[in-house]
């Protein structure tokens, strides 16, 4: 039996199952092992339960259906915050299904960064680091739908050569973007997002109020930068993210799509945190200044230059079962 203390969780949920052993599969080639994995389960027939014997410290929660999640899908922050509490370790990864890990050099990347944000902005350390994806969708550069960016194209094996090129090489994608080597980006989307798991204890974890998961990680940014801490995005540190998969299923599929309960969906920010809604944060609103507010106890941010610039934090929808 493997005694070595583990130094990281992931937490994986899942609606559709026949993506999930590929993850699990390069997860295990590519991660040294020092982790466990929690599979929330809310796919519609249920995962391959032999895995729990194929792979080591792998659990599976199969979701229930309650009175409100009728379909036993609780969303992606409500099974994530379900997995949480079985957490121990120092870090926990935030993992979608439809992400494949593609060398060893990965976690050494997100531990280089959160290393590079504590030497570069001490006061505002780093909660989570999230690893740059080979594949960008139409959306996040500009181009029009189905017309994705590739930094490399997918392949089941990835060379030690693409390994040292896509952390080594500037990467021009358009004219408004080129991804340069080393570059830590302030915002993140939690697909595969390394977590320090004391830090976000005292931040709150992921809010249920965002169902089935749209806006939940800018929320978490937000909520981070006014604790003081950031939430980053690395090219020291590359996986494949084929984006959207699980998303596509429930447009294309209609048992899938019998699994989202529409009464319970909320999506848009501002209906937590007003139209002061700011990704890095609530700003101060006195004139000429544009400090973002901090708060210390999560009820209250104060303005670090207008003391009476005071914001009533929104309150955290963590729901037990």
């Amino acid at each position: 039996m493997d005694k070595k203390p583990k130094f990281n969780t992931f937490i994986i949920p899942v609606i559709r199952n026949d993506l999930i052993e590929r993850c699990l599969y390069t997860l295990y080639r590519y991660t040294e092992p020092n982790f466990y994995v929690i599979i929330v389960d809310q796919s519609i027939d249920g995962i391959d339960m032999g895995l729990r014997e194929k792979y080591k410290n792998l659990t599976i929660i199969r979701t229930p259906h309650s009175d409100v999640h009728y379909t036993g899908n609780l969303g992606h922050s409500q099974a994530t915050n379900l997995a949480m509490r079985l957490v121990e370790t120092p870090y926990v990864t935030f993992l979608n299904d439809d992400v494949e890990f593609i060398n060893l050099g990965w976690w050494q990347g997100v531990m280089d960064t959160f290393e590079k944000v504590a030497k570069a902005t001490p006061s505002r350390p780093a909660l989570m680091v999230n690893a740059a994806s080979i594949k960008l969708p139409d959306w996040s550069v500009g181009k029009p739908k189905g017309e994705d960016h590739y930094i490399l194209p997918y392949k089941d094996e990835y060379t030690e050569e693409d390994g040292r090129f896509l952390i080594d090489e500037p990467h021009y994608v358009n004219e408004h973007l080129t991804i340069q080597p080393g570059s830590v980006i302030d915002g993140i989307n939690l697909y595969c997002s390394v977590v320090d798991t004391k830090r976000l204890l005292e931040v709150g974890l992921i809010d249920d109020y965002f169902y089935p998961g749209g806006a939940n990680d800018y929320d978490l940014c937000a909520r981070a930068s006014m604790f003081g801490y950031r939430c980053v995005g690395t090219t020291l540190s590359w996986v494949f993210h084929h984006w959207s998969v699980s998303f596509q299923s429930i447009q294309d599929h209609e048992n899938m799509r019998a699994l989202v309960q529409d009464e319970l969906k909320h999506e848009d920010l501002r209906d937590k945190w007003s139209d002061r809604f700011d990704l890095w944060g609530v700003r101060c609103t006195q004139e000429g200044c544009n400090e973002i507010l901090h708060t210390e106890d999560g009820i209250k941010a104060v303005c670090p230059k207008h003391p009476d610039e005071v914001y009533a934090m929104p309150e955290q929808t963590i729901s037990s079962l």
